[in-house]
């Protein structure tokens, strides 16, 4: 195998194997602790089950907001075949040396420690440990795609028939999640679109294409109200330290949900020289050819995104306009779309490194230390990163008794879940660390839990109205009827998170931290007609079979080119 390398063609085994060993090393500094134990990791959004059963909601089929469509329809289908805990180590560390190695391929043409630098600071930054610290794992994925996407989209403008691999890494994105579909999309149009129109109507053509399995479901969720009343304010970047909100974003930092911020980034000082480390990246943009402004259009837009909310005024402008445009309920937490800095900055300090590199003369070998310490200051400023982040990711396990509850739940049933009180719940069996409710993902049939999100000073309203009706009937003299009016048949209840009132009924398991009531034992549960809404069901299913069309003939379109290329090298000689 060979490259054009800046001393020419030279052979690759020895470089190549360095490339590998930092994303392998990297995975295991980072996930170590999850590879070398079982149970889960289980914190904030990031949920798994030992066995995902299958539902219409992982397509987006049901009616309901399609947040993780059709991601949860994979990983149900991963599950059917192997346990919940493998299929999270796959996912992460899959991520990890795809983004590895993403990286180190987007700067593939400079020398190995330039590589290095690069990758290091694309896997190890702020952005990254506190969307891992808030359990967001497939926005993570996401981000960790963007390399490909972008080395996808250079390809493109070089060659608008090259559209395979853009259609692979825009579906694989969108399958992430809806936001990483966008967020792929803003990062193929920039570095991708130019003066030759055939590039524009392929990555139009691409974009929406790859976007229709989440696209469809979004357009078509009738039953669903999505509030931003508040919400812009209450999830806008923060001020990690004394160093305000700008230097926390311009360092790849600032998550609204200060409780999870590591220590380090609450040290000013560590905040501005991470800052210190983006300048000198930004730096070596000035270095990086001919898509320099690309690249600078790229980083300002990501930090714009994520800094809008947090200006005065901005979190009412973003309400006012989204009355108008309900589609800019994306930007809800808008700091996750900063990600694409963390790219750019990625490309910058390769370039940067090959520029302290070249000053180097005979009798100034000290400028060396430099090279290093822009290669490992991603590491030591934020050691946190380091071996499932220092302890703050646990490893956990389902008590039994939650899947002995999952086998009395029939598929067609539907459950309550209490408390009622926020979506997020804190198990003694998972050193109380906050974590979506898992038994929407875990038990079958229709469960409900309570959707509103609860912020330090606001609430978020519910998406769902099946919500708003199931909290009507706790609230009514007659709880257990009301709710097998609504077509309710179990109460789960989750103990050691207070003492809800549970509605009368019998007890059909107790133990392991769960009690099940059966409310049908007090009398019918009313039979409420599932969705039957056929043009949804068929526009999603377009929707996903689109997507997956465009995934497959994207792959034979690269195996098809590869042959051709390599025929075509082998009749000259090469």
């Amino acid at each position: 195998f060979f490259f054009q390398a800046e001393d020419g063609i030279r052979d690759t085994s020895v470089t190549g194997v360095q490339t590998c060993a930092l994303p392998i090393s990297i995975t295991v500094l980072v996930l170590g602790p999850l590879l070398v134990g079982g149970g889960y990791w289980l914190v904030g959004d990031m949920v798994f089950v030992p066995h995902q059963p299958w539902k219409s909601a992982w397509l987006g089929l049901d009616g309901s907001l399609p947040r993780a469509v059709p991601m949860d329809a994979l990983v149900s289908l991963a599950t059917h075949v192997v346990p919940g805990s493998v299929v999270q180590r796959l996912l992460l560390v899959g991520g990890f040396l795809a983004g590895g190695l993403g990286a180190g391929r987007l700067v593939g043409d400079l020398r190995w420690y330039a590589r290095a630098a690069a990758i290091t600071l694309f896997c190890w930054n702020p952005w990254v440990l506190e969307r891992l610290l808030i359990g967001q794992w497939a926005i993570l994925l996401g981000y960790l795609l963007l390399p490909w996407v972008a080395l996808a989209a250079l390809r493109l403008r070089v060659d608008p028939r090259d559209w395979g691999r853009a259609a692979v890494v825009l579906v694989l994105s969108a399958t992430c999640s809806p936001s990483s579909g966008v967020m792929a999309v803003g990062v193929l149009a920039v570095l991708a679109l130019g003066r030759d129109r055939r590039t524009w109507w392929r990555a139009g053509l691409l974009a929406v294409g790859a976007n229709l399995c989440w696209a469809v479901p979004a357009l078509t969720a009738t039953t669903v109200r999505v509030s931003t009343d508040g919400v812009f304010a209450g999830f806008a970047a923060r001020a990690e330290s004394a160093a305000g909100t700008a230097a926390s974003v311009l360092s790849l930092g600032g998550i609204w949900k200060t409780s999870i911020v590591p220590g380090e980034r609450t040290s000013a000082v560590l905040v501005l020289l991470s800052c210190l480390l983006s300048v000198a990246a930004c730096a070596g943009l000035v270095r990086s050819g001919p898509d320099r402004r690309r690249w600078a259009l790229l980083g300002a837009a990501a930090v714009v995104l994520a800094l809008v909310p947090a200006v005065p005024g901005g979190s009412d402008l973003l309400e006012r306009l989204a009355a108008h445009v309900p589609g800019l309920a994306l930007l809800r937490d808008s700091h996750r779309f900063l990600a694409p800095l963390g790219l750019v900055l990625a490309v910058g300090s390769a370039h940067a490194v090959r520029a302290v590199r070249a000053w180097i003369r005979p009798g100034v070998g000290a400028l060396w230390s430099a090279v290093v310490l822009l290669v490992v200051a991603p590491l030591l400023l934020l050691p946190g990163l380091a071996w499932g982040a220092l302890g703050d990711l646990p490893r956990s396990s389902y008590p039994q008794a939650w899947e002995d509850v999952a086998d009395l739940v029939g598929p067609h049933d539907t459950t309550v879940v209490l408390p009622w009180e926020g979506s997020y719940r804190g198990y003694a069996w998972n050193h109380r660390r906050a974590v979506l409710d898992p038994a929407p993902r875990l038990l079958p049939g229709t469960v409900l839990v309570d959707d509103r999100v609860l912020l330090a000073d606001r609430v978020v309203p519910a998406e769902d109205p099946r919500v708003v009706a199931v909290t009507r009937a706790l609230a009514d003299t007659d709880p257990a009827g009301a709710l097998r009016a609504q077509g309710v048949r179990w109460v789960l209840v989750e103990r050691g998170m207070g003492e809800p009132e549970v509605p009368a009924g019998r007890i059909a398991y107790d133990g392991g931290g769960l009690r099940l009531v059966d409310l049908s034992a007090g009398g019918p549960v009313t039979s409420v007609a599932g969705d039957d809404d056929r043009l949804r069901h068929v526009l999603g299913s377009i929707g996903q079979t689109c997507a997956f069309l465009l995934l497959l003939t994207g792959a034979a379109w690269i195996l098809r080119s590869g042959s051709n290329g390599h025929h075509s090298h082998e009749s000259q000689g090469v």
